[in-house]
């Protein structure tokens, strides 16, 4: 099956001040993966993270004729969740010489399977309408003169039959209440729940000398298809295992990544059968008003929870 590249833009500056970048998506074809580089060069001599590369961007939202915008996702939320789910992406080795070239790539999935273009998954001809970043300041000793490349990949529409369906993900970014406290993230209209990628302030590797090992920023989460039922954890107290290769933000620059199974931070995703065989993806919510129900672990926290799910 023949692919369809559509170059959207070619090395767009992001500029060095505080704005948002809005880029047109007008296709003809079924679209299941959107592809997008960025590139920025290293300002003076000093050590940075990848954690400082990527947060030049603050977000991303991807608008479709259904909602405007009908997704939202933190930059180094969905940096990591490809990288969690097992697919391989780049990042640059990380220098602290002045001018060096540094990149990495951030990739929006619409299609569960979105480097097999045959599954019969994507947004369908004429549903996006525009990709947005939002982007922040430049930073002094950091890095500057970013710049991103956007390219959809797709699959022509006579090719393809109408897609099963396409991938949304949602953003509840909130501060904790009190320890055991339970927060609801709520889904409406949706297929199929795919899986949740959480964030979370206080992570297993963040604990200090004699602390309780759960002590951790989410301590438990669980699916409700009603506030009535008793719900038992789906994520249990200590950090979740993932799948290499690892991928993660690094708060040490240049911090070695490895394959295998590894500790995740807690920057975690929860898989629910997201590349299941078809018909049978994740966990069938249509028609259901279901809630993420995510326990706090740490009173306070900054957290994040983003499930994704097929519309």
């Amino acid at each position: 099956m023949g692919l369809i590249y559509s170059v959207i833009k070619e090395q767009e500056s992001l500029g060095a001040s505080l704005a948002t970048i809005r880029d047109d998506l007008k296709l003809g074809f079924t679209a299941h993966i959107i592809r997008d580089d960025i590139f920025a060069l290293k300002d003076e001599g000093t050590a940075a993270t990848i954690q400082n590369l990527v947060d030049k961007i603050t977000s991303t939202q991807l608008s479709t004729v259904s909602g405007q915008p009908e997704s939202t996702i933190d930059e180094d939320d969905l940096w990591e969740t490809m990288g969690l789910l097992g697919y391989q992406k780049y990042w640059s080795i990380l220098t602290s010489t002045d001018g060096i070239p540094h990149g990495f790539s951030a990739h929006f999935p619409l299609s569960p399977f979105p480097y097999d273009p045959t599954r019969n998954f994507g947004a369908p001809a004429g549903r996006l309408t525009q990709w947005i970043l939002n982007v922040a300041a430049d930073i002094n000793q950091d890095f500057d003169g970013y710049t991103h490349d956007l390219v959809i990949e797709g699959v022509s529409s006579d090719l393809k039959g109408n897609p099963f369906g396409y991938m949304k993900t949602i953003q509840d970014s909130f501060t904790s209440g009190a320890v055991g406290s339970i927060k609801d993230t709520e889904i409406n209209g949706g297929k199929r729940l795919l899986g949740v990628k959480n964030f979370e302030t206080t992570s297993f590797d963040d604990l200090a000398g004699d602390a309780a090992f759960n002590v951790t920023g989410i301590r438990e989460q669980a699916i409700a298809f009603s506030d009535e039922i008793k719900f038992g954890p789906y994520r249990e107290m200590r950090s979740w295992i993932s799948r290499g290769p690892r991928a993660e933000i690094s708060t040490t620059a240049g911090a070695a990544e490895s394959w295998g199974q590894t500790l995740s931070r807690d920057h975690f995703m929860i898989d629910f059968g997201w590349q299941n065989d078809a018909p049978e993806l994740g966990i069938n919510i249509l028609g259901a008003a279901v809630k993420i129900k995510t326990v706090a672990g740490v009173a306070s926290e900054a957290t994040r929870v983003n499930p994704w799910f097929l519309i």
